[in-house]
């Protein structure tokens, strides 16, 4: 009786220390956890965290999600409460930084009004028109708004990224400065209608849609500093920039300061002088662009004669009254694994058209990353420039088009190490020196020059034709005013870079995630392989079935000519009715296969989720249960063996 007493009153304790253990773990570990996630889905990146123990101002986060109407609906209750589990995660890293609310906005409520007004974007879920709400609103001190306006689910392996991000853009209010050091007519030039009234005198769209977002700044091509505020420098077309000025951009990246670069083997944006009496000069006129040593020292080569040409992505260009194929204008697609899907200055875009460009390598040596961000096809090979200095012939390029099985650069992302293209410093000037301003200068006491840098942020982008309008837009003039309707995702691609490079080096390092749901590729794979092991015996039923259908029709046209049109003979109806017989056969056997083969698919697909969600929990239980049963044999034992205590 005592020791049944006992035992009750221990498992009676144990199950309240079981309990306080959980209500203890709940409220004080509950940002503690285990991630055996193959991609480290439920822990925050390195970079988010360096950012949030950083965090000087307190942020609050708002996350709006209509549970009850998405639980009504079978909506994405799942992942609603993966997004506030990692929401939690930046509370609790963030040393009381940042403060979370999970608001269900009802419908037809002040909740519902709050989230429109933040501009969360509303799904509509019934006939009665009620929205469903799952967005994130985050405010500052300053009552600054950042928000994403809907929570997909399709891009859950950009979530970390986007928070983080509209976390960063709190934390630093300031608009962010680019500086834009160029050679083409990107910001328009009021004057050039003076000498061609052709000439396009408004800004280039791109620069229209940088404007909305950034400070657009000039820098001069002749620049010998870049300022210190400028918080990413954007390079397009640096043809003839004097070896000072790529002095000032290699000091401006080795001091942590972040490039966008476009460089062209042959920019056919470039503005060229006609010369009336000499027309071959425009063809023979140099329309190359590059950074000097500049690329070298980042990790990068681009031969100034090489143009990636691609067969797969070849644009239709009109040519001598023919549609044909250049192999020279590129739309790189998204189908066909042109973009980096782990960098987020492409993981979203589609299509990017790109003109004659040229081809980046990874320079042998290096220290640095190099990831390409935009690639050709596999079918693909390198035109030399000289077949398009003259009158480019496209039906020709096409003809003689050799595929070099190998995916082509066209622009990569350079981060890590790097030393300076100048180790011997600044580059001595050409000019000559005249008057007081220059033994000014000359008096002055040199900046010491940076030699090397731990890291490094660099997009180059070989092409920069990519950037005109005609490329990537159509312009409609309505009411006087111009709209821009984009065919293409060339400006998306230059506002995620600048927006990507405008922020700090934790958030650069940010890199797609992979998502909680995961096919089973088991399945698809057994699939593939009924595919083809019934595929034959298809297609020989289908030939037999069609063979058959064909001996139907001959024998119904081979009527004799003195009977009814109508009638057969007996042996022409045997001959019909036999074949009917066949046909039905070949139709119930095709089906009997067909309905096998997904049973079997369904069967497997069925033990394979069983064995994913429940065989690995029974199993453990199974072997908890062993374990305790082996111990209390083991026990009894024991007693038998030892005798009773006196």
């Amino acid at each position: 009786m005592k020791k049944t007493l006992l035992s009750t009153t221990g498992l009676l304790l144990a199950l309240l220390l079981f309990l306080g253990f959980n209500i203890l773990a709940g409220a004080g570990l509950k940002s503690t956890r285990i991630d055996l996630t193959e991609n480290r889905l439920f822990t925050l990146s390195q970079g988010t965290r360096n950012l949030l123990s950083s965090l000087q101002a307190p942020i609050k986060l708002r996350l709006y999600f209509s549970k009850k109407l998405a639980s009504d609906a079978g909506g994405v209750t799942g992942y609603a409460q993966r997004v506030q589990e990692l929401l939690e995660q930046y509370v609790a890293r963030s040393k009381g930084k940042i403060t979370l609310e999970v608001v269900d906005p009802q419908p037809y409520t002040e909740e519902e009004d709050q989230a429109g007004g933040f501009g969360l974007h509303g799904v509509p879920i019934s006939a009665g028109g009620e929205l469903l709400y799952f967005g994130l609103v985050g405010t500052n001190s300053t009552d600054q708004e950042e928000a994403i306006p809907f929570l997909d689910e399709r891009q859950e392996d950009s979530l970390e990224y986007d928070v983080t991000r509209l976390v960063y853009t709190l934390s630093n209010s300031k608009k962010r400065v680019i500086g834009l050091l160029t050679k083409l007519p990107m910001e328009g030039n009021p004057m050039a209608r003076f000498t061609n009234p052709d000439a396009e005198s408004d800004p280039w769209a791109i620069v229209g849609e940088m404007r909305k977002l950034f400070e657009v700044r000039t820098v001069s091509p002749t620049a010998e500093k870049i300022d210190a505020d400028i918080d990413v420098l954007m390079v397009a077309h640096p043809q003839g920039v004097s070896p000072q000025t790529l002095y000032a951009v290699d000091q401006y990246v080795l001091g942590g300061g972040k490039v966008l670069a476009f460089v062209d083997p042959y920019c056919e944006a470039q503005e060229v002088r006609q010369d009336p009496s000499n027309p071959m000069a425009a063809m023979m006129a140099n329309r190359a662009s590059d950074l000097g040593p500049l690329l070298g020292a980042w990790g990068l080569e681009m031969q100034p004669d090489d143009i990636a040409g691609d067969r797969d992505s070849a644009m239709r260009v009109g040519f001598k009254g023919v549609a044909v194929d250049y192999i020279l204008y590129l739309g790189l697609r998204g189908d066909q694994g042109t973009f980096s899907k782990e960098d987020f200055a492409t993981s979203k875009l589609e299509l990017v058209n790109v003109a004659t460009s040229g081809v980046l390598k990874k320079k042998d040596g290096t220290a640095a990353v190099v990831t390409p961000l935009m690639q050709t096809s596999a079918k693909s090979m390198v035109v030399n420039r000289s077949k398009i200095m003259f009158q480019p012939d496209p039906t020709e390029l096409l003809q003689s088009f050799v595929s070099g099985n190998q995916n082509l650069m066209i622009a990569a992302r350079v981060s890590g190490p790097a030393k300076s293209a100048y180790p011997d410093g600044k580059p001595k000037s050409d000019k000559p020196e005249d008057g007081a301003g220059d033994a000014a200068k000359k008096d002055e006491k040199p900046a010491e020059s940076l030699k090397e840098s731990k890291e490094i942020n660099v997009i180059v982008v070989a092409d920069c034709d990519m950037l005109t309008d005609h490329f990537w837009t159509r312009t409609q003039n309505l009411f006087g005013q111009k709209l821009s309707m984009p065919m293409a995702n060339n400006a998306d691609f230059v506002i995620n870079a600048l927006d990507n490079l405008s922020g700090s080096n934790d958030l650069i390092s940010l890199r797609s995630r992979g998502r909680f749901n995961r096919p089973f590729d088991r399945v698809a794979e057994i699939r593939r392989e009924s595919d083809k092991e019934f595929g034959q015996k298809v297609k020989e039923l289908e030939a037999k079935l069609k063979d058959a259908e064909t001996r139907i029709t001959e024998l119904q046209g081979q009527k004799d000519v003195q009977s009814s049109a109508l009638i057969l003979s007996p042996e022409q109806q045997k001959e019909v009715d036999r074949f009917r017989k066949d046909r039905a056969k070949i139709r119930k056997d095709l089906r009997a296969i067909k309905h096998s083969r997904d049973k079997d698919i369904e069967s497997l697909g069925w033990w394979l989720k069983f064995a994913n969600t429940l065989l690995i929990p029974i199993l453990l239980v199974g072997a908890a249960i062993g374990l305790a049963m082996g111990r209390s044999r083991r026990a009894k034992t024991t007693r038998a063996t030892v005798g009773p205590r006196t």
